[in-house]
């Protein structure tokens, strides 16, 4: 993978990537690198010493695939919202596309999409109707694509 792929799916410059992949000279230090900017390359977050919830940008595909998974079973972005801690209409942005999301949002995603896949959302306290016009919304996306 070159630096310009680097930088592009990071969403960083070219010259930042490039710096950082060139090797330090002998006696020199390694360049110090930004938290968001390592979460960014790297994908995955680093340790945190003092904020445990670090900002980074990762590629929402995924979280777009889980929130269209969990809207095909009948979960309405309404009842997803709160329980992810963000907002409905931010919700529908990452399901339908939105390129970037923080990564601690994209980890959020996940555990929610484990937690409900296997339930039934109308046993869960989701109106029969709410469900069924989430489903018939995520079939239509579905046949746009």
């Amino acid at each position: 993978m070159s630096a310009q792929d680097i930088a592009d799916r990071a969403g960083l410059s070219v010259t930042l990537v490039r710096r950082l992949l060139r090797t330090p000279e002998q006696d020199q230090a390694p360049p110090a690198i930004a938290r968001t900017t390592a979460d960014a390359i790297l994908g995955i977050p680093i340790p945190a010493h003092r904020e445990p919830n670090a900002p980074g940008l990762t590629n929402s595909t995924e979280a777009s695939r889980l929130l269209a998974d969990l809207a095909r079973a009948g979960w309405p972005a309404t009842q997803l919202a709160p329980r992810l801690g963000i907002n409905t209409r931010t919700v529908a942005e990452i399901r339908d596309k939105r390129p970037r999301l923080h990564l601690n949002l994209a980890l959020r995603i996940r555990r929610l999409h484990r937690e409900l896949i296997s339930l039934n959302p109308t046993n869960q306290g989701v109106h029969p109707a709410d469900c069924a016009r989430t489903r018939a919304a995520a079939a239509r996306r579905a046949n746009k694509t």
